[in-house]
């Protein structure tokens, strides 16, 4: 299974690289997205776990072309900005999680170890 993690902190990035490499056959990538259009291409994820709030981009941005150009590819979003209207527009969007920054970690790395057992 492959991972892509996009988001602009290195300590989240590195933290969630590290949790979700821990699992088994899991291949994890990270991306501050600036380039995460290029590993979609070339990495092909299963599963892309992305922050709302991008130095650069906007996640929600980002979110809404992964699944016009990637429909199938299941994005869990993950953020500090755990409001409903983040949750609504991501998922009016096609987010297929919502995950929170401050207490979520666990939840999502039950996704990733759910989802790996499944295929």
């Amino acid at each position: 299974m492959r991972v892509l993690v996009v988001d602009d902190s290195n300590l989240i990035r590195s933290r969630l690289i590290r949790i979700f490499s821990a699992g088994g056959n899991v291949d994890v990538i990270g991306s501050t997205g600036d380039e995460e259009f290029d590993l979609l291409k070339s990495f092909n994820p299963d599963i892309v776990v992305l922050d709302i709030k991008l130095n650069k981009r906007s996640g929600v941005d980002i979110l809404k072309s992964i699944k016009t150009t990637s429909p199938g590819t299941i994005v869990a979003m993950l953020t500090n900005y755990y409001d409903q209207y983040y949750l609504n527009r991501c998922k009016e969007l096609g987010a297929d999680y919502f995950f929170d920054k401050s207490m979520d970690f666990e939840k999502l790395a039950d996704l990733i170890n759910d989802f790996e057992s499944l295929h």
